[in-house]
Formats: C-alpha cells, sequence, structure tokens
C-alpha cells in the first residue's frame, strides 16, 4: 500500500491533471460509497442467512432429540397396552400391571409416572407401590379425549403439575379398548417436562433465544427459557400459527414472542411420527450484533475515505485557483492517508500484488498470520500461500475476475511457513490504469479460523447425534440381552410375510420355543446364569435360520419364535429337531431337570394362508402346539394335532388330556422326538 500512495502522491503534484483527478475523487466517492453499501448489504444478507441456517439445523436437532423422548413413552404405552388392553384389571391383574408399569418407568430416564384407570376413570395399576397420587382421571383433558374417540391415537395432553412434587409433567397417553372395541380405559406416560428444559439449556443459543416444543394444534408443550404462564398456551389464534405453523411441515420466520415481546429468527419442523413440532429462535438483535460492530467500523473507515476525497478534492479545486502553497496542504493530506492505512492495518490482514502475482506489500498482520517475515515475503509469489484445500477452478475463476476488474469476495484455505492451515475472508480489488487494466491488486483478509473450527465441531457434533439416534433405532428393534430382533420387529415382519404369501401363495411355518424348567433353573443358579442360559438358547435359535427369509425372535421371558416363510410341515418338522438337537448338544447343566441339562419343547405349525385369513391362526397354532409338546413330557417337537372329525382319511391323530386334539400329516420319521425313561418319568 505504500507504494500505491506514493504514486498517487507524486501524480498529484502534476497540475496538468487536477481537473481530471477532481472528478475522479468525485466518482470515487460514489463508488466507494455504493461499494460499501453493498458489501454491508451483502454482510447483512450473510448474518440473516447464517443466523436461519443455525436455527434450522438447531430445531432439526431439537426435534431428533424430542422424538427420542417421546418413543420413550411410546414403547412403555405399547407393551402395556398390548399385555393388558381388553383384560378385566382384578387384583392379580393389577399387580402384575404394576410390576411391568414400575420396570419399565424406572428403565426410562424420562419419565415421572406411569398410570393406567380403568374405563369409569379411577386408578388400575400405576408406577407408585402405593396407589395413593392422581388416584382419578375424570378431571383430565386426556381421558376425556379418550373416551369420547373410538380412535386408537397417541395423545399430547395438557402440562400440569404433578400431585407428588408440584414438577412439570407431560402427559401421552393411549386408549384401552375391549375385545369388542369399547371403551376400557387408557394408559397415561407422566413425561417430566425437566428432562427436555435440562437438554434445551445446553444448547448455546445466545442470549434471549428460545427453545420450545409444541403440538400440531398450536400448544405449547415446554419451552426453554422456562416461563409458566406459556404451560399449555394456544397459539392458534397467533399469526405465526395462521401463516407458518399449520401450512407446511418446517420453515423460518421473524416474529415478535406472545410471550415475552422478543423479536427472533425462528425455524420450526413438524415430527413425521408425532403431532409435535420443535421451534428454535435466536435473538435477531443478537444474531446481527456481530454485523452492526462490524459495519460501523467498516462504515466508519468509508466514512473516513469519502471525507479524505472530498477533502482532497477541495483541495484540488482551490489548486486550479492557486498554485502556490500546495505542498504543505499535499503533506498534510499524504500524513491522513498514512494515518488511514495505518487504520485498516491494524483492523485487517493486508497484502498487495502485481498483476504477475508477486507480492509488493504486506502488513505486520499478514506476517503474523502467515508465519512469514516481510523479506521473505516481498517478491514471492502468492502461490507460496497456497493449501490443496481449492481446485484449479477455483483459483481460475478468482483471477478470472480480478483479471477483468472485478472485486472477488470469498473463503480461503492458506497455509503458513510451518504447514498449518487458516481460514480468511478475502475481498481482492484490483487497481486499474487509465485503460481499465488491472497494475495491482490488494487483498484485504479478516481471520476467521476459529469460526471454521466451530462449524466443523458442530458437524461432528450432528454426525455424533445421528449415530445415537441409529443406536436408539436398532435398540427399539432388537432384544437386549439376545441381540434377536424383538417381539415388535418380528410382528412387522410377521404381518409383511403373511401378506407375502397372501398374494403369491406358498405355506408359512411357525415354530414356537420355550425352555423347559426354566424357573427351576433360575431359581438354583441364579438369574446372571440364567441370562447366559437365554443366551446359549437364542444362538442355537438363531443358527437354524438358513435362508434369508427366516426370522428368529425372542417372545418373551424363555420363549422364542421362529418364522419360517414358503415352509411345509414337513420342512418347518426337520428346522424344529435341528434346533431342538443344537440346545441339547450345548450340554447345559440343569438340576432341576430330569434330564440334568437344558432342554427345549418346540411347537409347529404350518398353514397356507388365504385371503382374508388371520395371521392369529398361524401364531394360535404354534402356541397350542407348544402347550402339546409341554404337555406330552417336554423336550420334544410336536406339530398341532387336530380333532378325529376335523382330520382327511389317512392322517395320523395325537390326542392330548384336556386338550382338543389337532391332525398330523403323516411324515417319513417320527414326528415327536422319544425321550429316555428317566425323562419320561419326569414328566
Amino acid at each position: 500500500m505504500a507504494s500505491i500512495t506514493g504514486n498517487i502522491m507524486s501524480l498529484a503534484w502534476r497540475p496538468t491533471r487536477l481537473r481530471w483527478r477532481t472528478s475522479t475523487a468525485v466518482w470515487a466517492c460514489l463508488a466507494l460509497v455504493a461499494a460499501a453499501l453493498v458489501f454491508e448489504w451483502q454482510s447483512y444478507s450473510a448474518a440473516m442467512a447464517q443466523a436461519q441456517r443455525d436455527s434450522r439445523n438447531l430445531s432439526a436437532s431439537v426435534l431428533r432429540h424430542t422424538m427420542a423422548f417421546m418413543r420413550q413413552a411410546d414403547i412403555v404405552i405399547g407393551m402395556v397396552v398390548r399385555l393388558h388392553e381388553g383384560a378385566a384389571l382384578d387384583t392379580g391383574a393389577r399387580t402384575g400391571l404394576r410390576e411391568v408399569i414400575i420396570a419399565q418407568a424406572g428403565a426410562q430416564p424420562g419419565i415421572e409416572d406411569v398410570y393406567v384407570y380403568g374405563a369409569d376413570g379411577t386408578l388400575a395399576a400405576s408406577s407408585w407401590a402405593q396407589g395413593r397420587y392422581e388416584a382419578s382421571a375424570l378431571g383430565r383433558e386426556y381421558f376425556g379425549f379418550h373416551r369420547a374417540t373410538a380412535r386408537d391415537v397417541l395423545h399430547l395432553g395438557k402440562p400440569y403439575r404433578a400431585e407428588h412434587d408440584g414438577q412439570w409433567v407431560l402427559p401421552v397417553s393411549r386408549r384401552l379398548s375391549t375385545s369388542d372395541g369399547g371403551f376400557a380405559g387408557i394408559v397415561v406416560v407422566a413425561m417430566r417436562a425437566s428432562h427436555l428444559s435440562e437438554h434445551y439449556a445446553q444448547l448455546d443459543l445466545g442470549p434471549d433465544a428460545l427453545v420450545a416444543l409444541i403440538t400440531r394444534e398450536g400448544m405449547v408443550l415446554t419451552r426453554h427459557p422456562f416461563v409458566e404462564k406459556a404451560m399449555g398456551m394456544s397459539l392458534r389464534d397467533t399469526a405465526m400459527y395462521r401463516d407458518h405453523y399449520a401450512r407446511s411441515e418446517q420453515g423460518t420466520f421473524i416474529a415478535t414472542s406472545p410471550v415475552d415481546g422478543i423479536e427472533r429468527i425462528a425455524s420450526f419442523k413438524h415430527s413425521s411420527d408425532f403431532p409435535v413440532m420443535a421451534v428454535v429462535g435466536l435473538s435477531k438483535a443478537h444474531a446481527l450484533a456481530a454485523w452492526w460492530q462490524a459495519a460501523l467500523v467498516n462504515m466508519a473507515i468509508v466514512g473516513v475515505l469519502v471525507a479524505l476525497l472530498g477533502w482532497g478534492g477541495w483541495r484540488h479545486q482551490r489548486l486550479l485557483r492557486q498554485q502556490q502553497g500546495t505542498l504543505g496542504s499535499l503533506a498534510a493530506a499524504n500524513r491522513r492517508l498514512a494515518d488511514l492505512e495505518k487504520a485498516i492495518d491494524e483492523h485487517a490482514v493486508v497484502a498487495v500484488t502485481d498483476v504477475k502475482g508477486r507480492i509488493v506489500h504486506a502488513n505486520d498482520k499478514f506476517c503474523a498470520l502467515s508465519k512469514y517475515t516481510l523479506p521473505e515475503l516481498l517478491g514471492a509469489n502468492h502461490r507460496v500461500l497456497k493449501s490443496e484445500r481449492h481446485d484449479k477452478d477455483f483459483w481460475r475463476a478468482m483471477w478470472r475476475t480480478v483479471a477483468r476488474g472485478g472485486v472477488w469476495q470469498g473463503e480461503v484455505c492458506n497455509r503458513a511457513k510451518d504447514g498449518s492451515e487458516y481460514w480468511v475472508n478475502a475481498t481482492v480489488v484490483p487497481f486499474l490504469d487509465e485503460r481499465g487494466r488491472p497494475v495491482q491488486y490488494i487483498a484485504i483478509r479478516s481471520d476467521i479460523t476459529a469460526r471454521k473450527q466451530a462449524e466443523e465441531q458442530l458437524r461432528q457434533a450432528h454426525e455424533r447425534l445421528s449415530d445415537a439416534n441409529a443406536s436408539l433405532a436398532r435398540l427399539a428393534a432388537f432384544d437386549a440381552l439376545t441381540g434377536l430382533p424383538n417381539r415388535r420387529q418380528f410382528d412387522e415382519t410377521f404381518a409383511k410375510e403373511h401378506r407375502r404369501a397372501q398374494r403369491l401363495g406358498g405355506p408359512m411355518a411357525m415354530l414356537m420355543v420355550d425352555v423347559d424348567h426354566f424357573k427351576q433353573f433360575n431359581d438354583t443358579y441364579g438369574h446372571a446364569t440364567g441370562d447366559e442360559c437365554l443366551k446359549a438358547v437364542a444362538q442355537a435359535t438363531q443358527g437354524v435360520q438358513r435362508r434369508p427369509g427366516d426370522l428368529a425372535a425372542r417372545w418373551g421371558g424363555e420363549e422364542f419364535v421362529v418364522l419360517l416363510p414358503h415352509t411345509d410341515a414337513e420342512g418347518a418338522l426337520v428346522v424344529a429337531e435341528r434346533l431342538r438337537e443344537a440346545v441339547q448338544a450345548r450340554a447345559i447343566a440343569h438340576r432341576g431337570s430330569p434330564l440334568g441339562h437344558v432342554s427345549v419343547s418346540v411347537g409347529v405349525h404350518a398353514v397356507q394362508p388365504l385371503r382374508g385369513s388371520s395371521m392369529a391362526e398361524l401364531m394360535n397354532g404354534a402356541d397350542q402346539a407348544l402347550y402339546q409338546a409341554k404337555h406330552a413330557g417336554r423336550n420334544r417337537v410336536q406339530l398341532l394335532a387336530v380333532a378325529q372329525e376335523d382330520a382327511p382319511s389317512g392322517v395320523q391323530i395325537l390326542k392330548v388330556a384336556g386338550l382338543k386334539p389337532r391332525a398330523v400329516q403323516p411324515a417319513p420319521r417320527p414326528v415327536a422326538v422319544s425321550l429316555s425313561s428317566e425323562a419320561l418319568l419326569a414328566s
């Protein structure tokens, strides 16, 4: 910059060019002001765009965490509904239900309480050992909702304070139905609002930021910072609900909060699984604070430049009338220009290059950032700072712009002398000669390395969050102890295979497997050894899967199930016997069994689903066959037996005391596995 200033000042001494320089100064002032306005507008737009991106990304992140929070309630409710929907809640059932509820509530950190209410609104079971809180649901909004509608939906009720400790909770409920579809009561999971608030408080969003969870109908479930009057508030009559929340699944807008009156840049995103949306609002004043500070500094510099250029023009006009005394005035202008250069040097990283890219000037900030000394830089080509972050097209586009006299602006990664990389926001401005061709380039940069590092850390945090969500999805589909698909995953696969069999034809078979005398095993060896036993049986069960369509899963407790698509009864018996032998081959000691080792009983049922048939036909048949195998002495494979009057001619009839007989097609080898005399005596 010093060389450029010297050239300008030397040219200013030529009186024949004073008029030209006066008009040039006027146009330079206008161009400088216009460029400053354009630059500040671009900076303002960039700051707003960045704030909008941040709010959108944060709303998506908050929604993902909230969905994990909601799935805790959904899983617990689903288990209670599947186990007890339509059942009479007598004293024994209440005790069993309470045990299930307490186990599930204790396993989920976001759950405050779990309640099951009967059709009359009275408390049937809860996660409390003694039913002393929330004894009736008659006054609750969610009870009236489920009693009034027959739809089986997950409902998010109005938040309320829990009776026992005054903490705010979010009620998540679902209807219980009788076998004929009548109203049998509800299951309510009270989720801790503080669990969400604590997570929201960990987000570094700046002052006056907002994170809220709102239902699709516009009811506020919780927010951070916490405002008690906002809990349960309806936003349906507000412009933000009508114009944004109710019209699209996600979006970004600027609005003033009806709760605290703060203007924010807000982003929202609806959940595809639950009737809720996450809203993140960043304070507009805070988002633009850095831009305002930089804009004031830049405009101050531009003002000084315009003032100096105007002053210089006035001086030139005066020199047209009076040639005397110009030396002192120009000297003063030179000193002021030097001060301006110093101010720019203190504010930014500055370098000047010639048209071939050789560095002719660099300020102290440039040297400190690049870790080169000034003698090392002067005369060196600017490529000495080049990193491998940008390809040839990037540099070609930049040089094409400035070679045509245009101003180039962008983010550049450079390499320092010690090999480290640093990022700068660069503006490259060409100095043009009388014919409009560049003679030098000045590059003004600001160090943005810290910001780029923060962006990279945020990206890595998002990746870690995605990995956590994937792990959570796996936990929801697989049994934690055995690693087999759980009952929920099995039900989904079973429904899909059943529909395929109905559509394409062909048989299906199911094996129901139960570990014999498992209660005695647990009582004898302890639950830890019992878990190891279940893992071993699970491995044996999984080992009979030979085709992609076969599926082995844990049904519950010591029961396992194997689905065999495209398999008839004879093929299913072969697989079942292989499974029984695999368990027996492991020779797991069992003092409580007459055999002295762990064994399994396997019920086998095969059908050919027709259109309109139900999945319960195959499932109930396998369950009945398992019961027959247990009743017949255990440690055996049992095909479902049918009654004599239902059996076609030539079939083998198996009868079990206390059961309706079922028919089994004759096979080339025995259907049931024979037991030793010791096992027969034990059974």
